[in-house]
């Protein structure tokens, strides 16, 4: 559970690698924040090492107020399922205008939908891969 005394200033949705390399970058820098994750076994274990966690489904207007969205000044959205990154990019938005959202997504259209939805920048899986492909293969093709 995140310090009530604290302002929450980043919610993240998830802790997957993602969300735990978010967190770990917060954590370094002091910057409050609150996991958001639905695995209870994950929150329990993270409860127990002191990491800002709550349970619960990201896609919920209450546990995204109970996490902080409100008055949050971003919120990471990195789950792995799209439609419900998606949904939490426009519950996030209608709770919280001004708050910057980030969202992952694994497609381009997924992505120009998020945008629509109010993310304020998305990450595409297809175009990390596409990206880090055309480096490898200019990597290959200057080997010959």
């Amino acid at each position: 559970m995140p310090d009530a005394q604290r302002q929450i200033e980043v919610v993240i949705a998830g802790y997957g690698l993602p969300g735990r390399v978010a967190a770990e970058l917060l954590a370094r820098h002091n910057i409050p924040h609150c996991v958001v994750e639905r695995n209870p076994i994950t929150v329990q274990r993270c409860e127990k090492t002191g990491t800002p966690i709550i349970e619960g489904d990201c896609t919920d207007p209450q546990v995204l107020r109970r996490a902080g969205i409100e008055h949050a000044r971003a919120f990471l959205v990195l789950i792995p399922d799209e439609q419900a990154a998606l949904q939490a990019t426009r519950q996030a938005r209608l709770l919280n205008p001004a708050v910057r959202i980030l969202t992952r997504c694994h497609y381009t259209s997924c992505g120009i939908e998020a945008r629509t939805h109010g993310a304020d920048d998305v990450i595409v899986a297809e175009q990390v891969v596409a990206t880090e492909v055309a480096r490898r293969t200019e990597l290959l093709i200057a080997g010959w």
